[in-house]
Protein backbone atom coordinates (compact mmCIF):
# COMPACT_ATOMS: atom_id res chain seq x y z
CA UNK A 1 0.00 0.00 0.00
CA UNK A 2 1.31 3.38 -1.30
CA UNK A 3 1.58 6.55 1.10
CA UNK A 4 -1.00 7.95 -0.77
CA UNK A 5 -3.70 5.56 -0.14
CA UNK A 6 -2.50 5.59 3.46
CA UNK A 7 -2.71 8.79 4.58
CA UNK A 8 -5.61 10.50 2.49
CA UNK A 9 -7.73 8.67 4.53
CA UNK A 10 -9.28 9.92 7.96
CA UNK A 11 -8.75 7.46 10.67
CA UNK A 12 -5.19 6.88 9.32
CA UNK A 13 -4.24 10.56 9.32
CA UNK A 14 -5.73 10.85 12.64
CA UNK A 15 -3.16 8.00 14.04
CA UNK A 16 -0.27 9.73 12.31
CA UNK A 17 -0.76 12.86 13.41
CA UNK A 18 -1.78 12.03 17.06
CA UNK A 19 1.96 10.32 17.19
CA UNK A 20 3.06 14.02 16.33
CA UNK A 21 2.30 14.60 20.01
CA UNK A 22 5.81 14.35 21.45
CA UNK A 23 4.26 14.81 25.44
CA UNK A 24 2.93 11.37 25.48
CA UNK A 25 3.80 7.73 24.94
CA UNK A 26 1.73 6.06 21.95
CA UNK A 27 0.13 2.61 21.84
CA UNK A 28 -1.71 0.91 19.29
CA UNK A 29 -4.50 1.09 22.03
CA UNK A 30 -4.48 4.92 22.76
CA UNK A 31 -4.12 5.59 19.09
CA UNK A 32 -6.84 3.81 17.96
CA UNK A 33 -8.94 4.94 21.24
CA UNK A 34 -8.44 8.86 20.29
CA UNK A 35 -9.36 8.27 16.36
CA UNK A 36 -12.31 6.01 16.83
CA UNK A 37 -10.62 2.83 14.80
CA UNK A 38 -9.76 -0.58 15.68
CA UNK A 39 -6.85 -1.91 17.78
CA UNK A 40 -6.22 -4.63 14.50
CA UNK A 41 -6.48 -1.72 12.08
CA UNK A 42 -4.04 0.75 14.24
CA UNK A 43 -1.61 -2.41 14.52
CA UNK A 44 -1.95 -2.63 10.71
CA UNK A 45 -1.28 0.75 9.69
CA UNK A 46 1.51 1.34 12.28
CA UNK A 47 3.49 -1.56 10.33
CA UNK A 48 2.68 -0.09 6.99
CA UNK A 49 3.93 3.58 8.49
CA UNK A 50 7.44 1.42 9.54
CA UNK A 51 8.12 -0.28 6.25
CA UNK A 52 7.86 3.73 4.96
CA UNK A 53 10.38 4.84 7.66
CA UNK A 54 8.10 7.00 8.93
CA UNK A 55 7.40 5.01 12.56
CA UNK A 56 9.84 3.36 14.91
CA UNK A 57 8.02 0.55 16.82
CA UNK A 58 9.63 -0.30 20.19
CA UNK A 59 8.15 -4.02 21.29
CA UNK A 60 8.63 -4.10 25.08
CA UNK A 61 6.81 -7.72 26.13
CA UNK A 62 2.93 -7.46 24.55
CA UNK A 63 3.42 -3.78 23.79
CA UNK A 64 4.48 -1.64 21.05
CA UNK A 65 5.59 2.01 21.40
CA UNK A 66 5.17 4.22 18.30
CA UNK A 67 7.18 7.24 17.94
CA UNK A 68 7.66 8.89 14.62
CA UNK A 69 11.36 9.41 12.97
CA UNK A 70 12.99 12.26 11.60
CA UNK A 71 11.46 11.93 8.87
CA UNK A 72 7.69 11.11 9.74
CA UNK A 73 8.32 13.96 12.13
CA UNK A 74 8.48 15.94 8.84
CA UNK A 75 5.75 14.69 7.21
CA UNK A 76 3.33 15.19 9.73
CA UNK A 77 4.24 19.05 10.79
CA UNK A 78 3.38 19.38 6.58
CA UNK A 79 0.18 17.07 6.99
CA UNK A 80 -0.25 19.20 9.79
CA UNK A 81 -0.33 22.45 8.04
CA UNK A 82 -2.24 21.18 5.27
CA UNK A 83 -5.01 20.42 7.28
CA UNK A 84 -5.12 23.86 9.24
CA UNK A 85 -4.93 25.59 5.81
CA UNK A 86 -7.82 22.82 4.62
CA UNK A 87 -9.71 24.23 7.46
CA UNK A 88 -9.08 27.49 6.97
CA UNK A 89 -10.67 27.56 3.28
CA UNK A 90 -14.11 25.27 4.76
CA UNK A 91 -14.13 28.48 7.40
CA UNK A 92 -13.91 30.61 4.74
CA UNK A 93 -16.38 28.75 2.52
CA UNK A 94 -18.99 28.74 5.20
CA UNK A 95 -18.83 32.55 5.88
CA UNK A 96 -19.35 33.15 2.77
CA UNK A 97 -22.04 31.11 2.06
CA UNK A 98 -23.90 32.94 4.93
CA UNK A 99 -22.95 36.26 4.24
Amino acid sequence: MGLKEILLRKKPLCIFLQLKDTSKEWYASNLATGCGATYVHTTKLLKEFKKLNLVTLEVKGRVKKAKLTDKGMQFATALGELMLKLEEKEEEKKEQKTA
